[in-house]
């Protein structure tokens, strides 16, 4: 195993510096619809985040995932400070990585440096964000996908398209505002609900891509210049020969060349496409493939846990021999305890768990934990994954316990 300092390691911050040697990175996203987020974006840059259960606002947990990864080339702007146990973690169990250089955004004054930001923002003139963000706006929107040279599903209109179909909002987020329908009253159904209450009402509607054996979500860093450095594939969803055997991880580091061949030529013109029209930053871009090819469904210009997963994952594979990983949200009963089983698993050296996010936790007050689980190979992973969970977890939110479930189960199917 090679030695690694801070000086080789890949980080947000090493990536963005050189663009952007001057700029925040801020990554904590607006809302459209819960109002008790920091940013809220009411009037522009409308987001299609619409939940039923809209209740408190942990936005600020999904942006301390970038935190373990994000360097010290260039700060990292929260909303909220991170748990004191978490960064003593983060220094324990990832020492390879720099410290990162974390702001508080209410402390700070940014002047005039950019900002990194992973959507844009109304309450920020256009000239503090690093990517014009109408720009921005724009190539987020799933509209754009057809023009960007790479197979697609078939794009159909309201008034002319065929069943089954996918209905999605034109800028949805976790999964929101996704629909199959497989008959004409579900179809109008999902318009409705789309019309009322995610507010789009122009929603994108494609041909379903049956009998998927793969869905592979391609992470990468788009330079000004053109240029690309490749982080990785997550593997999101394997085919059934695979799932037959139990479950699959989200990353074998071992299968990344390959991986990487397989998604280059839908990748290659996207890239193209997003230099062209101006937009620089992270990526990801999302690949079903099936016996009649590949297809391209999705592009995400901001950065995602799997862009956090991809880069930790090669470092934890050359310095501890650990290429297989897995993510997971689960609620702990408690921080503490959560993080002293962590530590014990640590340093059985059986695997290496790192925690992206979390903070102070209870039964009546329950706050969601992102961590990662590293092993040698797949069969270790879910066992210490399953021995965490059973320790100081009292429910399973995702990730690992979505691995087998059907490719639509994020969104929303239709069915009567």
């Amino acid at each position: 195993m090679n030695a690694l300092t801070n000086n080789n390691v890949v980080t947000l911050g090493s990536l963005l510096a050189q663009d952007l040697p001057q700029a925040y990175i801020l990554p904590e996203r607006p809302s459209t619809f819960n109002h008790k987020a920091s940013f809220v974006n009411s009037r522009s840059y409308l987001i299609h985040d619409y939940s039923p259960n809209m209740t408190a606002d942990h936005r600020y947990l999904k942006a301390m995932r970038a935190c373990p990864v994000a360097g010290n080339d260039l700060p990292i702007l929260l909303t909220c400070a991170v748990h004191p146990l978490i960064n003593e973690h983060w220094s324990k169990w990832l020492p390879f990585f720099p410290r990162p250089e974390i702001r508080i955004f209410e402390n700070e004054d940014t002047g005039k440096r950019p900002l990194v930001v992973n959507f844009p923002f109304q309450s920020f003139p256009a000239e503090k964000h690093a990517v014009d963000p109408d720009i921005h706006y724009i190539l987020s929107s799933k509209t754009r996908i057809p023009e960007m040279g790479a197979p697609c599903p078939r794009y159909m209109s309201r008034d002319n398209y065929t069943l089954p179909c996918m209905i999605k909002t034109t800028q949805g987020v976790g999964g929101r505002g996704v629909f199959l329908a497989r008959s004409k009253d579900q179809a109008l159904e999902a318009f409705r609900e789309l019309k009322t209450n995610f507010h789009c009402h122009e929603p994108v509607i494609t041909e379903v891509v049956e009998n998927v054996s793969d869905f592979l979500n391609v992470q990468l860093y788009l330079f000004q210049n053109g240029d690309v450095h490749w982080l990785g594939v997550r593997r999101k969803m394997a085919g059934k020969s695979f799932c037959e055997h139990g479950l699959v991880p989200d990353v074998d580091w071992n299968e990344q060349e390959d991986l990487k061949k397989l998604a280059w030529d839908v990748v290659k013109p996207v890239m193209k496409y997003l230099n062209k029209h101006g937009y620089f930053g992270f990526t990801g871009v999302e690949i079903l493939i099936n016996n009649r090819g590949k297809f391209l469904i999705d592009v995400n210009l901001k950065t995602s846990d799997s862009t956090y997963l991809l880069l930790l994952a090669p470092h934890i594979a050359e310095t501890l021999n650990f290429p297989v990983s897995i993510v997971s949200d689960l609620l702990p009963t408690s921080i503490d305890a959560m993080l002293e089983e962590i530590d014990k698993l640590n340093c059985e050296d059986e695997g290496r768990v790192i925690v992206l996010s979390g903070d102070v936790t209870s039964f009546t007050k329950p706050i969601k934990s992102c961590i990662v689980v590293f092993a040698k190979d797949k069969d270790t992973v879910f066992l210490l994954h399953r021995r965490l969970i059973r320790s100081c977890a009292s429910l399973i939110c995702n990730g690992a316990g979505d691995h087998d479930q059907n490719l639509f189960s994020n969104g929303r199917v239709l069915l009567k």
